[in-house]
């Protein structure tokens, strides 16, 4: 167990995130300083680890605890309640703390956020020279060189789309279908099982299509980016729903200078030649076929209702319906995978020739089955996953697909990230624009997250707030009007 002691608040987040790094997985309780006299010495004795930040105007005092015994301590110096100088210094010191504890380095550092390339994307558009971000990158948050770099490879290859839309006249449309075959354990997104939620499709797609009637005159004038639609799986509706969904985006948007038609295909099961034929006939110009693995007993833990050879057969049909443009998605550090597991999954895939990868280090994400029942699966999860993420870059690599995009998550194995490879000129629009937060993204769906962006005078973005729509699928279908009124409200309150 893990008790972190702080004696004001501020920082918890921070130092939480910091600590849990070390500790994937393991219960965090938080209490002040005060509240150490409700504990006996025995019970206090009984924590494995204890961290403690005491905050001063002058000086921050942290130190690790063992059992009761004081094993590691040191001081920050300066005034905390400056948080824009303090904050990244605590983090710094915080880190080394427990990297001389545990005696393991963390390859992303003190950096906890989930856009590490931003730092590096702000320093490019400044002028910095490559190698100077890099050595910035090392001697401010203590990562690895090779995280560095690819910060700053990524930021470089973003720039290309980046530079190609204007925030005040473009942005990103999102339709969310929250349904799945089945439910994988390590999901937390808004997703129910289709099986159960057959006889309210019809009425969701119906709500969809109010919503994005709304979203289309709210932009009026404005040229649509890119689209996304996501989920859950997508194609887990029918071929028909599929088509009335389509339909409406085709009537209530001006899709001319569309550049990307995206729609996360997902799961193989859901995968059919009718289907594809409807999203090419719509104009859908990138889809996803996501295996996660191809080894049929990792397919089984997670909870996938396919086998292999279902993924290779959707991706042979998705090539004869005349897709040109498929991203495939792996998941590193999966419950009883070790290395030899990921070489077979890339081998694989990298043979049928997509044109994307995207590489996810595995999440214990709060609201998973796998966070429900971690202590069932800790001993059998994230082995090597430091060397299934190496593999599969060179691996990627050396089938000419270059990182473009990355990001991080909370909880995520090894401290690591994820990484989205692709064909140069064949990068997700979509993807690279919301990392960034570069344009207005518009949502509609149940568990949707509309993110509208207030610009300064030059077009930088000052502030991005996020609209989100209810989760709870009869709650979005009775509730629409409530989702349509919280964006104009949004819209009404920011500035552009």
């Amino acid at each position: 167990m893990v008790l972190l002691v702080q004696n004001i608040t501020e920082y918890e987040a921070d130092l939480r995130a910091m600590i849990t790094a070390f500790f994937l997985g393991e219960k965090l309780t938080v209490i002040h300083p005060g509240d150490i006299g409700n504990y006996s010495r025995d019970a206090f004795a009984d924590w494995d680890f204890v961290f403690t930040a005491l905050f001063d105007k002058e000086e921050t005092k942290l130190k690790i605890e063992e059992r009761g015994h004081v094993i590691f301590s040191a001081y920050t110096f300066g005034d905390y309640t400056d948080k824009r100088r303090f904050r990244n210094k605590l983090k710094l010191a915080a880190y080394k703390l427990l990297k001389e504890y545990t005696g393991r380095s963390l390859p992303w550092g003190s950096l906890t956020g989930m856009r590490p390339t931003k730092i590096a994307t702000k320093g490019l558009e400044s002028g910095l020279d490559e190698d100077d971000l890099v050595d910035y990158y090392i001697r401010t948050y203590d990562t690895s060189e090779e995280k560095a770099a690819l910060s700053v490879e990524v930021a470089r290859r973003e720039r290309r789309i980046l530079n190609s839309v204007d925030p005040r006249r473009d942005y990103c449309l999102y339709v969310g279908i929250p349904f799945c075959p089945t439910r994988c354990v390590y999901c937390s997104f808004a997703a129910y099982p289709i099986m159960e939620f057959a006889g309210k499709i019809d009425s969701y797609i119906d709500a969809v299509k109010t919503e994005l009637a709304n979203i289309s005159l709210m932009n009026h004038g404005r040229r649509l980016a890119a689209v996304y639609i996501g989920g859950g799986t997508p194609t887990s509706i029918s071929k028909e729903q599929l088509d009335r969904l389509l339909t409406e985006i085709e009537y209530s948007f001006d899709l001319t200078d569309l550049e990307e038609f995206t729609v996360e295909a997902g799961r193989p099961d859901s995968i059919t030649p009718e289907k594809l034929k409807v999203m090419k006939a719509h104009g859908v110009t990138r889809i996803s076929i996501n295996p996660q693995s191809m080894n049929p007993e990792t397919l089984r833990k997670i909870g996938r209702a396919h086998s292999p050879e279902m993924i290779v057969r959707a991706f042979k049909e998705a090539r004869a319906a005349g897709f040109d443009n498929i991203n495939m998605d792996i998941i590193a550090g999966l419950p009883g995978e070790r290395l030899g597991d990921m070489a077979h999954t890339l081998d694989e895939i990298l043979a049928l020739e997509p044109e994307s990868l995207t590489v996810h280090s595995l999440a214990i994400k709060k609201k998973a089955g796998l966070n429900e029942k971690y202590e069932d699966y800790k001993d059998s999860i994230n082995n090597d996953v430091d060397r299934m993420i190496e593999l599969a870059t060179q691996r990627a690599k050396a089938a000419g697909l270059m990182p473009y995009y990355l990001y991080r998550q909370k909880n995520i194995a090894g401290n690591l990230e994820n990484t989205g490879f692709a064909i140069p000129s064949l990068e997700c629009r979509y993807n690279v624009l919301i990392m960034e937060e570069r344009l207005d993204t518009f949502a509609a769906g149940a568990g949707a997250i509309t993110r509208l962006l207030s610009l300064d005078s030059e077009g930088e973005t000052e502030r991005v707030d996020r609209i989100e729509n209810v989760r709870n699928v009869d709650e979005y279908i009775s509730r629409i009007d409530e989702m349509i009124a919280r964006k104009s409200e949004g819209i009404a309150a920011r500035s552009i």
